[in-house]
């Protein structure tokens, strides 16, 4: 049995929980539900020699330090996409997954890229953005071997999870989307198959049923030897009636921040049920419920 590992998506997160707001222009006292958590003018942090302090913060002199080489290594191709710049919804805001695993057993690990999408992509307006599958060289490159190897999802993609679900000695990973998931079985001959719906972890019927996984990771959490899956839920949207800034009839303003009209979400917004799905050899089911880990 392979041990799963888990690529979180959702890397702007922190960035949606700031800016999407439902706050008010007016005084405190008019603030509808939601509030200001984020309201407030903050000095900014400085270390012992005047510099903002970032996440990463400053070390001086540190024995370990890295170089860019996204262009030497070939990864510049990929160019990941999320919507368009001006973020007006939510589903446009947080998005891209990464994968590093040993997809064809040869000791070294590849990449696999989460992509995107965009509302025309949803509408069939345009085609949709393609993640991409990266192989190891062995020489510090790596090769797309997207096409060829069937991973290219094209749909709104968020996260991915890798794990040998059928234990057959072949990583298999996991797509979350915006929609339908995908399973991909790996082949063992540089080749996928997409088994979701199939297998019954799918999770949505289509991208319009508005279903939302974002995470996602395998493990054994019954004990009997194969790899279960548990697929985390975001909110539910609608991408034909998405949430928009407005005024409410008593002149209070939702989905603002500091006077401006920013994406709506995820507060106010309805969450979407996780599935905790066991491997049953062959297919899977839902037993999200009867586990007490649906989240509804």
């Amino acid at each position: 049995m392979t041990i799963t590992r888990l690529y979180p998506a959702l890397p702007l997160l922190a960035f949606v929980a700031l800016f999407s707001l439902h706050v008010d222009s007016q005084t405190p006292a008019q603030q509808t539900q939601g509030g200001a958590s984020t309201a407030g003018t903050f000095n900014p942090v400085k270390d012992s020699r005047s510099r903002p302090i970032t996440a990463g913060g400053f070390v001086d002199g540190a024995p370990v330090y890295f170089t860019d080489i996204t262009g030497r290594a070939g990864l510049q191709k990929f160019r990941h996409v999320s919507g368009v710049v001006d973020k007006r919804y939510i589903l446009e805001s947080p998005s891209g997954g990464v994968a590093l695993f040993d997809y064809d057993n040869d000791g070294w690990l590849d990449i696999y890229l989460v992509n995107g999408s965009t509302f025309a992509a949803l509408q069939g307006r345009e085609r949709a953005p393609r993640s991409a599958l990266f192989r190891n060289n062995r020489d510090g490159a790596f090769t797309d071997v997207t096409v060829g190897a069937g991973v290219a999802n094209e749909r709104w993609g968020f996260g991915v999870a890798v794990g040998d679900y059928d234990n057959d000695g072949w990583e298999d990973f996991y797509v979350t989307n915006f929609g339908k998931n995908r399973l991909y079985h790996n082949n063992g001959d540089g080749t996928f198959t997409d088994v979701a719906e199939r297998l019954g972890v799918a999770i949505a019927q289509s991208a319009q049923a508005g279903s939302w996984s974002t995470g996602a990771t395998f493990g054994d959490y019954d004990g009997d030897g194969d790899l279960d899956l548990f697929v985390a839920g975001y909110v539910d949207f609608d991408p034909a009636n998405p949430p928009e800034p407005r005024t409410t009839k008593d002149g209070q303003k939702y989905c603002y921040y500091r006077g401006q009209p920013v994406m709506c979400g995820p507060r106010g917004l309805a969450g979407a049920r996780d599935h905790l799905l066991r491997n049953d050899g062959g297919k899977f089911t839902d037993v999200s419920k009867q586990a007490g880990v649906a989240d509804e």
